[in-house]
């Protein structure tokens, strides 16, 4: 039996420390966390990730990072993080993170632009959504953390008014 556990013990230890080294660690600078109410709906966004742990949102930095198990995790995990509303910068071990989104179409100039599923949990999250188009009127609509925002003024595009949001920490799907 000694010799079992002599002969084998050191293959699990390596095993562990190859699981823990090919783990990665993500980071996503810039999301709109204003209060404890956004950290714990972005914390909870990647709970609910296979693959990903070490979740953590910080207010002060405006920081997300978490650990993957693997590269697919990573982006599952920022999509998860995209979906839920916010937006920043991605970094995986250091190196740009990115993920398909939705294309968003140029378009003409239109007079009112709306986004559905915006991470506007409190009056911190509406007023820095109105913040971002102080030139245009803005409405939220909805209850919970992700609700439309409705961007209503002259010469807005489409393109414009998420690139804004997402420049803001924030990310949502434009209503087609």
């Amino acid at each position: 039996m000694r010799r079992f556990v002599a002969l084998f013990a050191p293959l699990a230890v390596l095993a562990l420390t190859a699981a823990y080294a090919s783990a990665d660690t993500v980071e996503v600078k810039g999301p709109h966390l204003c209060c404890g109410q956004c950290v714990k709906v972005a914390e909870g966004l990647l709970a609910k990730v296979d693959g990903v742990s070490d979740a953590k949102a910080d207010q002060k930095t405006k920081t997300i990072t978490f650990t993957a198990k693997d590269e697919a995790a990573a982006k599952a995990g920022l999509e998860a993080i995209y979906k839920g509303g916010f937006a920043g910068k991605a970094t995986r071990d250091g190196k740009e993170l990115k993920i398909k989104l939705a294309p968003i179409a140029k378009g003409d100039k239109v007079a009112k632009v709306i986004v559905k599923d915006v991470h506007v949990c409190c009056g911190q999250c509406v007023t820095g959504v109105k913040g971002l188009f102080k030139d245009s009127k803005v409405s939220i609509e909805g209850k919970g953390a992700q609700r439309t925002v409705i961007v209503e003024g002259e010469n807005l595009t489409v393109v414009g008014v998420v690139q804004a949001l997402r420049k803001g920490g924030f990310n949502g799907t434009p209503e087609k």
